[in-house]
């Protein structure tokens, strides 16, 4: 499954990386190509400039001994577009000059390409300046041969580049993809391992109560008495399934962030006492010494969802502690944050199970039974309120000695 996956990420990522490249490196030549064609612009302007204003004798400013001039030609034409004087002489061809003369009369700078050249033309009328008589317009001609070869150096600069980022694009794809995968397949294992586990603890219940509806209807004679411990095992099975699905059902909200957290000032020393309270009861039939020190903490957070959280790690204690056992609960603020410790003298966790302990299903001990682990997911439902809450959760726990839950809240929650 995940290898079409794979080669589908490779290529979108390598190819994405190869345009990036091929773009990057377009990028440079066209603005390679720019700098240098106005560069040169910017210099043909400067010499129409020069014999404007300067007024020098042709002898003077048009010589083609002067290191400047090297690079540009000069076509002088008289009146009717008759060429009067090239210079450097024999700079360009009789031939190819005949093909400058159609620009004479044209404005701005131009292009024109003569055999394997190619030349930046600015046409500049000297009619009216005697220093230049006969001469009525003057071609100021650019040649752009060494600016080619520059450009040509740098595309083959760039095609060897494309060619390498082929190889480069394929690695960085390879590399994106792996990684892009990882948190898919971990997703991926964690939803087949839920799934898995969800199916099978729906169908224990299911087979149960299928076992005790068919027992009761193999014999209609018996009495609401005689069956009486039938319906009891039904019921349980239902009230357990009712538990699942509500716990699958939050779960699946938290994870499509359908469920909202009310963030209202609560007292959240009045909801410690209030989950005790409730547990008293339970912990002096266990015969499980349940003792409080409890401080007064004003905060901003959803009553609800907290009482819930408390509910599950009592119940988690409680429930892990044997006969004779003890259980602590605490709370205090510290640092503008809530404490809450929960700490018992019960079975405790080993080292091998304490990280999985928030995951959904996990099984620690496999020989506790369906009914006193509950759904299996109470410590995954405290961790989303805790999360939500902007909180913190840190259990210490030691196999056969107890397990001690410390739970940190701030005292002003982000919305």
């Amino acid at each position: 499954m995940f290898k079409k996956t794979k080669y589908r990420l490779v290529i979108l990522n390598a190819l994405v990386f190869f345009i990036l490249q091929n773009a990057f490196g377009a990028m440079i030549y066209f603005y390679t190509q720019y700098s240098l064609y106005h560069q040169v612009d910017q210099n043909i302007v400067e010499k129409k400039n020069h014999l404007l204003h300067e007024k020098e004798k042709l002898g003077t400013q048009l010589n083609p001994e002067r290191e400047e001039n090297r690079r540009f030609v000069y076509l002088l034409w008289e009146k009717g577009n008759k060429l009067y004087q090239v210079i450097p002489k024999n700079s360009i061809s009789s031939t190819d000059t005949n093909r400058f003369s159609p620009f004479v009369n044209k404005a701005g700078l131009q292009s024109i390409t003569v055999g394997s050249e190619t030349y930046r033309i600015l046409t500049t009328s000297v009619s009216k300046d005697k220093d230049y008589l006969p001469v009525q317009n003057i071609q100021i001609v650019y040649n752009l041969k060494h600016e080619k070869e520059m450009l040509n150096h740098l595309l083959i600069v760039i095609g060897f580049g494309s060619l390498l980022s082929v190889f480069i694009a394929v690695l960085a794809g390879i590399y994106l993809a792996n990684k892009a995968l990882i948190p898919i397949k971990l997703s991926w294992e964690k939803q087949q391992q839920f799934v898995g586990d969800a199916s099978h603890e729906l169908r224990t219940p299911l087979s149960v109560m299928k076992l005790n509806l068919e027992h009761l209807f193999r014999h209609p004679d018996n009495s609401i008495e005689q069956v009486s411990e039938t319906i009891h095992q039904v019921i349980q099975e239902i009230n357990y399934m009712s538990r699942m699905t509500t716990d699958l059902l939050t779960l699946a909200r938290s994870d499509s962030d359908q469920l909202q957290i009310v963030h209202e000032s609560i007292q959240l020393d009045d909801i410690l006492h209030q989950v005790v309270k409730d547990f008293k009861i339970l912990a002096i039939t266990k015969n499980i010494h349940l003792t409080t020190d409890i401080h007064p903490i004003k905060m901003a957070g959803d009553k609800e969802r907290l009482k819930q959280l408390l509910v599950i790690l009592l119940d988690n204690a409680l429930k892990y502690t044997q006969k004779n056992g003890a259980i602590s609960v605490k709370s205090k603020m510290k640092n503008s944050r809530a404490i809450i410790e929960i700490i018992d003298t019960g079975i405790g966790i080993s080292n091998t199970d304490l990280p999985y302990i928030f995951d959904r299903y996990y099984r620690g001990d496999k020989s506790r039974t369906r009914h006193l682990e509950g759904t299996g997911l109470g410590l995954s439902i405290a961790k989303w309120i805790i999360q939500s809450h902007s909180g913190k959760i840190r259990i210490q726990s030691k196999e056969g000695e107890g397990t001690h839950v410390i739970i940190s809240l701030p005292q002003k929650c982000k919305s």
